[in-house]
């Protein structure tokens, strides 16, 4: 039995082989630790929280061969004195692109780099979406860049945190009811249609997402999530509506993208491409389907 004092003293341990590091991250859900194995690194997600970790393992499985979600390796059940452990072994990652932001001047992404996160961000959830799953909780936090790939420190974007993930249709298209019924209306960065009430689907994870980019871009998307309610959801409706004379001038240049994004329904199919070419669209002047690089910049790590 493990005997450490709470989810953040697990230093030390070792799950299903692998030998817990360091600390690197933690919130709601519990900690993420750099477990190894030998020359192997990998992260382990632990929580005591048993339905958030055993959906996010069951959509990890699922998405086993996606090449835009972290790679799965195990699920562990652990008896501690404080109740059971549940860990998650899962491909290590590098910074998520909230840090990347609290990082850059002013907190503002530059546009070359910006258009090339949506390009790759809009590919994860594409991906995420033909395993017939919808990820529900879209947010800057819960994308990362993967280790570099090559000498000159390729990355690219993945999405993690599927612990609110729903497999929400079968392989005939027949919906799949959440017997969870989780209330996604109060959650602040939700989508128009979900904060009226309606079930998330693939469109919302792509509103979420257009909210994630605004942020990145500079805008201060948290001091608009403390309006008022009536406030807010007004905000977001006419950002459907009139997505031009909505958005803040910083953003402006998203304008085509924003105006496909508010077309979606959930009757016709996304076509994926055709919001990478409005990101495109957005600035013409920079290839939106090029690579992403980690460089020290000041004696920073910076995703150019």
């Amino acid at each position: 039995m493990i005997r450490a004092v709470t989810i953040k003293d697990l230093v030390g341990v070792d799950i299903r082989g692998y030998h817990l590091n360091r600390l690197i991250g933690t919130g709601s859900y519990g900690a993420v630790y750099e477990a190894s194995s030998g020359s192997e690194r990998i992260a382990v997600k632990a929580s005591i929280r048993s339905s958030d970790v055993l959906n996010e393992a069951v959509a990890l499985q699922r998405l086993f061969y996606c090449e835009f979600t972290p790679k799965y390796f195990f699920h562990e059940e652990t008896p501690t004195q404080n109740g059971i452990l549940h860990t998650i072994g899962q491909e290590l990652l590098g910074a998520d692109l909230e840090s990347i932001r609290q990082r850059v001047p002013w907190h503002a992404i530059k546009r070359p780099t910006l258009v090339r996160i949506a390009w790759q961000a809009i590919s994860c959830l594409q991906a995420v979406h033909s395993y017939n799953l919808v990820h529900r909780d879209v947010k800057l936090g819960n994308f990362a860049v993967s280790l570099p790939t090559s000498p000159n420190h390729r990355v690219t974007i993945k999405i993690f945190d599927l612990g609110l993930a729903h497999h929400y249709k079968d392989d005939d298209g027949n919906l799949i009811d959440d017997s969870t019924n989780p209330k996604f209306n109060v959650m602040k960065y939700c989508s128009f249609e979900v904060a009226m009430g309606c079930e998330p689907m693939p469109k919302d994870d792509l509103h979420q997402l257009s909210y994630a980019i605004l942020y990145a871009s500079g805008y201060d998307f948290l001091q608009k999530m403390k309006s008022p309610p009536d406030e807010l959801i007004a905000w977001k409706r006419e950002m459907l509506r009139e997505p031009s004379k909505t958005l803040p001038p910083l953003a402006r240049f998203l304008t085509p993208w924003f105006e496909a994004l508010s077309e979606l329904n959930d009757i016709v199919p996304i076509d994926y491409e055709n919001l990478k070419q409005k990101i495109q669209q957005s600035l013409p002047a920079h290839n939106a389907s090029a690579d992403l690089y980690m460089e020290m910049l000041d004696g920073e790590p910076t995703l150019v």
